[in-house]
């Protein structure tokens, strides 16, 4: 009697999990992202996050903290442990890219930093598609938009300050992986 109370026990816990293990994925083409914008331009924001950086098999953690103001960003990479290992600002108007390395920073960090936030390309595709999360979202929590060989990765998501945000954004790129979890955002 024992055995089969636990069996149906197991049975009705693994059959009340089984809609979670199923993650629909909604791919997106870059053109439909683009129609479901707004043309609402973004004066400011502020954004919070975990960073998980990979290149190759050669990987970086820690955190991201983005902001923008008065057409200048300023993205400060920290360590696992709060100290700064890169600060990366941003001239829209110039289109400028200024990378400063910190000197406790090992040759390595800044190799795996450089591959993402050194390239012009890379780093306004960063922007453009944080600050632009797709419409879908509030219907879709997995979606996936291709643009430029880069794969756009949105999953989860949730409300801060009654902005819908995604819970992470994955960007993808031949060896290159950038997974930032948003903790804060500010619009």
């Amino acid at each position: 009697m024992r055995i089969i109370l636990v069996s149906l026990f197991l049975l009705f816990l693994t059959s009340c999990s089984l809609p979670f293990l199923k993650q629909d994925t909604h791919n997106l083409s870059y053109e439909e992202y683009k129609q479901a914008l707004t043309k609402k331009t973004t004066k400011k924001f502020k954004l919070n996050g975990k960073l998980f950086l990979f290149v190759n098999q050669k990987g970086q953690t820690g955190k991201i903290l983005w902001s923008y103001q008065n057409n200048i960003d300023s993205i400060n990479i920290l360590s696992p442990f709060n100290t700064k290992v890169a600060e990366v600002s941003l001239n829209e108007l110039e289109k400028r890219i200024t990378l400063k390395f910190s000197k406790e920073n090992s040759r390595n960090s800044e190799d795996l930093i450089s591959k993402i936030f050194g390239s012009e390309e890379s780093v306004f595709l960063l922007k453009k598609f944080i600050t632009a999360p797709p419409k879908q979202l509030a219907t879709s929590k997995h979606i996936t938009i291709k643009y430029n060989k880069w794969d756009i990765i949105y999953q989860g998501n949730k409300i801060i300050r009654g902005q819908l945000v995604p819970n992470t954004i994955e960007f993808k790129k031949n060896n290159i992986s950038l997974k930032i979890f948003i903790v804060d955002w500010i619009l």
